[in-house]
């Protein structure tokens, strides 16, 4: 038993080798087909990076104007009587918005037109007056002075009888001014008026925004003032209505930059029958300043944006290459690409968030290089 004992540590050994080997073999197959799991590329696809016509445009942010807005005040002062529109009535030229309390106002008239009989009365009489020494002094029964006294008391009552009908025009201007109208067409808006408010002259009752057409009102740097000519075509987006485009042409530019925004007025005047563009809204208007440029462009779907910076993966020999680039304008459902590309060159516009650099690929579309 004792000469076997060797021979059975020797068989021990081999087997624990054998199994020890084995489990090696087993590892080494496992790993090489996880390997193999590993490498099997993603499924992407790509679109090529291409030339194109970018329209040379300028972007500017504005805010909507009516074409006119009418302060409305009162002439007088007095007490509001009636207010026959309210906010976003629209009204036509010359329709009556307020009235003042006309008792006043009807009394004056009515003391001018007494002053005008008196005046007129006492005017015939110095004409009368006038005449008869007119026929005395011919016979020599008066006096030159007596005459010319008659003269200048005749005079005097002309001059009476047009100041108290002057007077009496003014009174029935008041009345007219009593009702307050509108000196355009257009919407009712800020309306601060009440029944019964005492006004006096030059308080703002309301604004009459005239709005068939508009101004989109934009300040504009001094170094693309240049492209705002008059009547350069213009084109306006706003918030409310985002699938819309309203347009317009250039119509006021203010040749004084602004003391402290150094920035020019521009005045875009758009037509409105719709009366869809309203006071104050905010716009982004769209100029053509000039002829279209060559830029590079790929889908907006193959940016991918981290820490600040934009990237796109390049689609190169079947793997992924990570690539910085440098972003301009949308152009539609395309970015233009500053640096960083070249056309020709195939980026990957979907599963961005799957790929790491140097992964492989199976890319459709595009074209790798």
């Amino acid at each position: 038993m004792i000469k076997n004992k060797p021979r059975i540590r020797i068989v021990m050994i081999v087997l624990i080798l054998a199994l020890l080997a084995g489990t090696a073999a087993w590892r080494i197959y496992n790993a090489r087909e996880q390997a193999t799991l590993t490498v099997q590329p993603l499924a992407v696809t790509t679109a090529e990076v291409k030339q194109m016509q970018k329209p040379n445009t300028l972007k500017l942010t504005g805010t909507v104007e009516g074409l006119t807005s009418a302060i409305i005040s009162s002439r007088l002062a007095g007490k509001i009587d009636q207010i026959l529109v309210e906010d976003g009535q629209t009204i036509q030229k010359n329709a009556i918005l307020l009235t003042l309390d006309a008792v006043e106002l009807a009394n004056s008239v009515r003391i001018a037109q007494n002053n005008v009989r008196q005046t007129e009365a006492n005017f015939n009489t110095a004409q009368a007056d006038y005449q008869r020494y007119y026929n005395l002094y011919a016979k020599n029964a008066a006096t030159k002075q007596q005459l010319e006294s008659a003269e200048a008391r005749m005079i005097t009552s002309r001059t009476e009888v047009d100041n108290a009908y002057a007077n009496l025009n003014n009174a029935h201007k008041q009345i007219a001014d009593g009702s307050i109208v509108s000196p355009v067409t257009g919407v009712v808006a800020n309306k601060a008026a009440t029944i019964g408010q005492v006004v006096s002259p030059g308080t703002t009752l309301l604004t009459v925004e005239q709005i068939d057409q508009v101004y989109v009102v934009v300040n504009v740097e001094q170094k693309d003032i240049a492209a705002a000519k008059l009547g350069a075509a213009v084109t306006a987006a706003v918030d409310a209505y985002p699938s819309q485009i309203f347009n317009g042409t250039v119509a006021v530019i203010n040749p004084v930059a602004g003391g402290e925004s150094r920035m020019f007025r521009v005045k875009i005047k758009i037509d409105n029958p719709e009366q869809l563009l309203k006071p104050g809204m905010f716009t982004q208007a769209t100029l053509t300043s000039g002829e279209p440029k060559t830029v590079i462009a790929i889908p907006r779907s193959a940016i991918m944006a981290q820490k600040g910076l934009h990237y796109a993966y390049v689609a190169t020999n079947g793997q992924a290459k990570k690539t910085l680039v440098e972003t301009g304008d949308l152009i539609g459902d395309l970015i233009e690409v500053k640096t960083g590309l070249q056309p020709g060159m195939a980026v990957v516009i979907d599963n961005l968030d799957k790929i790491k650099d140097g992964d492989a690929l199976l890319t459709e579309g595009g074209t790798s290089r």
